[in-house]
């Protein structure tokens, strides 16, 4: 009776060992910074001041900045994105029609985020231009680009594809 006891025991013990080490480090990106997206607001080839930057996380507002001409910003806006998640980061200013970018943080099972692969830092510009008077634009509710992450580079990258589709699109 008593090896039972003692067997049983060391089980619970091992099990309990081994749930506080998922507990302290997490096997999955959800909960870890894996980007930190960088952006610049622009219009006509200048950077815009008073541009609203509002980032979603889903349907969910989560931060937003307004851009400045402070030298400390130098109208860029910068946000941190955990691993797995959809973002919309958004433009909008009055008077101006408003420009989003989807980001699609999902990461692949073996690609964790530590000193060999560390945070990512990804630039890009968003540039939008001035609302004509009666025209609706119906491309407004749609990301202008993607950014997702590439497995074969294993690096986020825009998704040239959709762009491309987009900007036919939108041409037309």
């Amino acid at each position: 009776m008593k090896k039972i006891n003692f067997t049983f025991f060391l089980f619970i013990l091992f099990a309990s060992l081994r749930f506080s080490a998922f507990a302290q480090f997490p096997g999955s990106n959800d909960t870890i910074e894996c980007m930190h997206a960088v952006g610049l607001a622009t219009s006509e080839d200048k950077p815009l001041d008073g541009a609203i930057i509002t980032v979603f996380q889903g349907n969910e507002v989560i931060e937003w900045s307004e851009t400045t001409s402070n030298p400390k910003h130098d109208h860029h806006f910068n946000f941190n994105l955990l691993g797995n998640s959809y973002y919309t980061i958004q433009v909008s200013k009055p008077g101006y029609v408003t420009r989003s970018i989807g980001i699609n943080t999902k990461l692949p099972d073996d690609f964790i985020i530590n000193d060999d692969n560390p945070k990512t830092t990804f630039d890009f510009e968003v540039d939008v231009f001035k609302a004509k008077p009666g025209v609706e634009d119906e491309f407004s509710d749609f990301p202008i680009a993607l950014v997702k992450f590439n497995e074969e580079k294993r690096a986020f990258e825009f998704d040239s594809e959709y762009t491309r589709k987009i900007k036919l699109k939108m041409q037309h």
